[in-house]
């Protein structure tokens, strides 16, 4: 019997390439590349096989002495294999002669917001001055700005989280229409990101129990979560099974990295104080004399009593001061890097999920004020803003207060003593600058701790503000503040508009959303979207035509197809729907080689539901490369395609699309299904 398997490493890469020139596109298969992998680099990759069950590449490539895997993940959604009706023949020795590579099918421009056909769609969340939702608003209570350009709303929807089940009555009279049930909300897709290496075990403990509370009591049915790290020693592709995110979220420890040099380090320079220093490298400043007095106390206890010795070891110890400042602002530009290179590998991952998609960072926050921490950052910003992502953010420092001398991880505080600053004073060569008491510099030491917690949480601010999400800080209760910015609220408003004039430049559009005479009303909206560009729109004329058939309801019948359904369970207990698509191989245009027959078929399984939104889906491709007798049977008996979606129970709508690419003839199907 032959079956056909998933392509090696290497010949994958190939029939996706050949796939893609045939139908005049580039880049099929979605790849997620960044600075630093979402999952682990070659240094990390011990576990990775373990972690990831739906990886089937890995590609290494080297820049600037840093090596950076691309992986291209499989069938987020279902598991699709092609089935060969044929009974004989066994080709284990030989290439197959039927290869299959899936995905899965994302349509263009899907999110919460979007520009689809010059529709733009945004869901808004209005709370009043004590932060309670607000309800019974209608189409007419809003006003939404393009680039302050008021536009008309076209379409607007109140979606609950939870709609209450509509009662109809045992007898119903003609005249009374039955009430329509309310629009639910549409699913979710949930990433929680932690940034383990730059928390502590205290923080990082009381973020997870957090996540673990929030996990058990206000994830919904509808919500697909995942679960990843800085460190990417742990990661959870996205699921409903709630017991796995559990057992996940267990596994999760802190890898912090630290750029003071730890407990041993005397003096002890904080990145903020590091970037004090350098900016006043030739002037003596409180931040440098603090360090220098710290470094003199340490390490010229020898030379205390003879003032030469001491001058001389005050000058060496004023060299190394600013050596380790540079260090210091080094490494922590470089794990600020890390965190956020992660962190955008996550956002281009979740921006491939259809529905709505909210991301959460945890983390205790790094120093972000340099120039290339900020450009990472604005890169994160764009990123999420072009795949309609909130990110949302919680600082795991809550009100924990921090020892005078470093946080305590860093070892015992450094206190001085009133003869360091005399007899750094005294050395003649180096000067302690303004007659800085010692007090006062113990007291200066505190206030720059103080600043350096403020400042490390900068990143998570802005990432909050300027994606339309919610920075939750200054407060211990974490439960309550990952509730906050992540439960689904319980009412929001879906609101569309067709753009006056929107031009294909790429430009970003600045959105606006007001309701007149509502005074005190905070409203949560996305802060904008980018038009799409004349090339977004000019992808090749078959692949085109086929993703608009994904999306209409017509029925095509260029290839013979059958399709039957099945809903049952899976092993985990989550519902799903099996779909069998079989397609008549006489109705395939095989093009005859040398000694084989070739031809590459692409099948799209998609679900939508009862109001055309766009939910899960899966697309494979399959070339065949086919012997004579191979053929024979393929031509009489035909191939089955079979696809399993992961759903919540309800009612579908599921769209089948078949194509043979040699002759560019396109089947299609519609039908209303129950998943239970």
């Amino acid at each position: 019997m032959i079956h056909p398997n998933l392509y090696s490493r290497s010949n994958l890469a190939a029939m996706r390439s050949a796939l893609n020139a045939e139908l005049g596109v580039d880049g099929y298969t979605p790849v997620a590349t960044a600075r630093k992998p979402l999952f682990p680099s070659p240094h990390r990759t011990a576990n990775i096989n373990s972690q990831l069950g739906h990886v089937t590449a890995f590609r290494l490539e080297k820049r600037t002495q840093t090596v950076r895997a691309k992986l291209i993940l499989l069938a987020a959604f279902a598991i699709l294999a092609i089935v060969p009706l044929l009974l004989s023949q066994s080709t284990s020795q030989s290439e197959p002669e039927i290869k299959i590579a899936s995905q899965p099918y994302i349509p263009n421009d899907n999110g919460a917001i979007r520009v689809q056909s010059t529709i733009v769609d945004v869901n808004v969340v209005v709370r009043d001055a004590r932060g309670q939702l607000v309800s019974g608003l209608k189409k007419e209570d809003f006003e939404v700005f393009d680039q302050g350009k008021k536009q008309i709303i076209s379409s607007f929807n109140v979606e609950l989280a939870h709609p209450a089940a509509v009662k109809i009555p045992q007898h119903i009279e003609i005249q009374a229409p039955v009430p329509a049930p309310p629009t639910p909300a549409p699913p979710r897709f949930l990433a929680m990101y932690f940034d383990d290496e730059n928390m502590s075990t205290a923080d990082l403990v009381f973020a997870r129990k957090a996540a673990e509370s929030f996990v058990k009591k206000n994830m919904e049915e509808t919500d697909r979560a995942g679960v990843f790290t800085s460190s990417t020693t742990v990661t959870q592709q996205f699921t409903s099974d709630k017991q796995q995110m559990l057992a996940t979220l267990a596994k999760i420890v802190s890898h912090q990295r630290s750029s003071t040099f730890g407990a041993t380090s005397c003096p002890r320079i904080t990145p903020y104080e590091a970037m004090q220093i350098n900016q006043s490298f030739d002037t003596h400043t409180d931040v440098f004399d603090m360090a220098l007095a710290q470094a003199v106390q340490c390490n010229c206890s020898i030379a205390t009593n003879d003032p030469a010795a001491m001058a001389t070891c005050t000058v060496e110890q004023a060299g190394l001061v600013r050596t380790q400042a540079a260090t210091v602002l080094s490494l922590s530009e470089q794990f600020a890097q890390d965190s956020l290179g992660v962190l955008g590998d996550v956002i281009r991952y979740l921006g491939k999920m259809p529905g709505r998609r909210m991301l959460i960072m945890t983390s205790s926050g790094f120093f972000s004020r340099t120039d290339k921490v900020q450009h990472a950052q604005d890169k994160m910003i764009q990123a999420a803003l072009h795949a309609g992502i909130v990110i949302n953010t919680l600082d795991a420092k809550a009100l924990a207060a921090e020892w005078v001398g470093g946080d305590p991880a860093d070892g015992p505080p450094i206190v001085l003593t009133p003869s360091t600053a005399a007899a750094a004073s005294g050395s003649g060569k180096v000067v302690i600058s303004t007659g800085t008491s010692t007090g006062g510099m113990n007291a200066l030491q505190e206030k720059i701790l103080d600043d350096e917690r403020e400042v490390s949480s900068d990143s998570m601010a802005v990432l909050a503000s300027a994606t339309g999400g919610k920075f939750f800080h200054n407060s211990n209760d974490l439960e309550g503040g990952l509730v906050q910015i992540a439960a689904l609220p319980e009412v929001s408003y879906a609101l569309s508009f067709s753009p006056d004039d929107l031009k294909e430049n790429g430009v970003y559009h600045n959105l606006r959303v007001r309701i007149p005479g509502r005074n005190g009303v905070t409203i949560s909206a996305r802060p904008g979207y980018f038009a799409r560009s004349q090339e977004q729109n000019s992808p090749g004329a078959k692949f085109l035509k086929l993703n608009e058939e994904v999306m209409a309801s017509d029925t095509l019948t260029g290839v013979a197809i059958d399709v039957t359904m099945q809903s049952e369970p899976l092993g985990t207990g989550d519902s799903a729907l099996k779909v069998n698509v079989h397609v008549n191989g006489r109705g395939l245009s095989f093009k005859k080689e040398s000694d084989s027959r070739t031809e590459r078929v692409i099948f799209i399984t998609v679900l939508f539901d009862m109001h055309g939104r766009y939910l899960a889906g899966v697309e494979a491709v399959m070339e065949m490369n086919l012997k004579d007798a191979t053929f024979v049977q393929i031509t009489k008996e035909g191939v089955d395609a079979k696809a399993t979606l992961n759903l919540p129970p309800g009612m579908y709508r599921l769209r089948v699309v078949v194509q043979e690419v040699t002759g560019g003839r396109i089947s299609t199907t519609t039908r209303e299904v129950q998943i239970r």
